[in-house]
């Protein structure tokens, strides 16, 4: 039998769930198979710019978190950063499974939206209570990504036709990231025991799942619509 949810999780999961990235315009173009292969390759393209540099994040939240969440994230950094199996490297296979050269992606700097999220992500985790850090990072866009994922996973097998190597990073994070956000839900749960920290909880897990919908915005305007987000073309 299902463990019943608290008040508190729900809340944050509600808050999330109004900005939810599987249910933006693109995802559901994505899910049809309508989705182009240039918004593919620039999802890939704009995951990575996101994850580069960003690891950091997670001793920034070491520096002022109790035990249990030093943890945790130290957890999180050695799955990502597995020197045999690194999970950003995954993300570049879809990249350059959709015509990505991948030497120009790793020069480049991502869209303006993208490197809009990621400082506001690094932003929290170096200067906001370590449990906005997490609220932000763990609930507000990591326990987005297994309904995301799981939502577009049969589409790029039935209309896309991938390979299931080149979508390595999409079936491994629904099981990953589940763990994770559970775990991150669970962290929250813990140690918000005031009024004051559950509040900021569901208000930083809500801005996060915002900002990360603009960041959908920002890839399916300038790889899909057409519309340039920057004037360079010779840049991802």
């Amino acid at each position: 039998m299902a463990k019943k949810k608290s008040p508190f999780r729900r809340a944050l999961e509600a808050a999330v769930l109004e900005r939810h990235c599987a249910h933006h315009p693109m995802t559901q173009k994505w899910v049809k198979g309508e989705l182009g292969r240039k918004a593919l390759m620039g999802w890939a393209v704009e995951h990575y710019h996101w994850i580069n540099g960003f690891l950091a994040t997670n001793f920034m939240i070491c520096a002022k978190a109790p035990r249990d969440v030093v943890a945790h994230e130290l957890e999180n950094f050695v799955e990502e950063a597995d020197d045999k199996r690194p999970h950003i490297e995954i993300v570049l296979k879809f990249a350059k499974a959709n015509g990505a050269n991948l030497d120009k992606v790793r020069k480049g700097r991502g869209l303006p939206t993208t490197r809009s999220w990621r400082n506001w992500l690094i932003n929290c985790a170096n200067h906001e209570h370590w449990i906005a850090a997490v609220a932000a990072l763990r609930i507000g866009t990591e326990s987005q990504s297994p309904l995301l994922y799981s939502t577009v996973l049969p589409a790029l097998r039935k209309h896309y036709k991938f390979k299931e190597d080149d979508i390595e990073h999409f079936w491994l994070h629904v099981e990953a990231d589940t763990d994770h956000g559970d775990a991150g839900f669970e962290i929250l749960e813990r140690h918000c025991k005031t009024r004051e920290l559950k509040d900021m909880a569901v208000a930083f897990a809500r801005e996060s799942a915002q900002m990360r919908w603009f960041y959908f915005d920002g890839i399916h305007l300038h790889y899909e619509m057409g519309y340039p987000l920057i004037t360079d073309r010779n840049r991802f």
